[in-house]
């Protein structure tokens, strides 16, 4: 009975020495301080499709055709007229004005169809109004619900064979009735403008040959207005005066100061001459 007890009383001290030492290192371990909760962390990005879309994205002109009038010096020209003519249907053109800035602006993104884009200014000479065609930066066609950029420019249209008479002014010479003594292909103008022409400038002296037209010799794209002209052929002095219509005469000179007129029907201003060499004596 002793050794029993002395054996349990072994097993019970060793019992309660676990116990005790249990607890003293749960006790001495400090718990950390609570934080505050945190994002999750993101998931990973998708890839991308390396397959871009057919259709382009709208641009600031989708559906609008715009662009700017501007004179040769590139000076921003306002109240210029453009017109989008539809091609597929008559007489169903869109028309815009430009602004200060020479900016314009046309709606065309209800419209399925292709416009062909103009743009025109009046000026005004001697009572006269005159429309003159602008010449594009780009002469296409216009897509419509897609729009598009067209630029214009106000500056001579080019002369070419198949048009010899440009947008401006015609000078047309003849010359003197039975008088061959002049060869126009031979001839050289010199045209010194005289005050303000009807593009509100003072112009700058033009000196110019002819080319054969449908209508005689001609130098083309002279702006409206009035100059004093001589003529040389081989670099020799050419009498000039305006030419003779109905039963009007004028005088012969070493130079001529006048401006155009529409004589002859003709649906826009020009200048008439006749030219001859200088009688002796003169």
């Amino acid at each position: 009975m002793k050794a029993h007890t002395k054996k349990t009383g072994l097993v019970a001290a060793l019992l309660l020495s676990m116990a005790l030492s249990a607890c003293t290192e749960t006790t001495s371990t400090p718990l950390p301080d609570p934080s505050p909760p945190t994002s999750p962390a993101p998931g990973p990005t998708p890839p991308s499709d390396p397959t871009p879309p057919t259709d382009p994205l709208p641009s600031p002109t989708q559906g609008f055709i715009t662009g700017t009038v501007v004179n040769e010096q590139g000076v921003p020209l306002p109240g210029v007229e453009v017109v989008a003519d539809n091609t597929f249907a008559y007489d169903s053109n869109e028309i815009a004005y430009t602004d200060a800035q020479g900016r314009y602006r046309i709606d065309v993104r209800n419209a399925p169809f292709t416009f062909n884009v103009t743009a025109s200014m009046t000026l005004r000479y001697e009572g006269s109004s005159i429309r003159v065609d602008l010449v594009p930066e780009n002469p296409e066609t216009v897509p419509g619900n897609v729009g598009g950029v067209r630029n214009f420019t106000f500056k001579p249209k080019p002369v070419s064979q198949a048009d010899p008479y440009g947008s401006l002014g015609c000078v047309f010479v003849e010359r003197e009735p039975g008088n061959f003594s002049v060869d126009p292909a031979k001839v050289i103008l010199t045209m010194t403008p005289i005050g303000t022409l009807a593009d509100g400038t003072t112009g700058s002296v033009r000196t110019t040959g002819l080319v054969m037209s449908g209508s005689g010799w001609v130098a083309a794209n002279v702006m409206w207005g009035t100059y004093k002209v001589t003529a040389t052929m081989d670099g020799q002095p050419v009498e000039l005066r305006r030419r003779i219509g109905g039963m009007d005469t004028y005088e012969w000179g070493m130079s001529y100061t006048g401006g155009f007129t529409r004589d002859y029907q003709a649906i826009r201003p020009n200048m008439y001459l006749e030219v001859r060499l200088p009688k002796s004596g003169n």
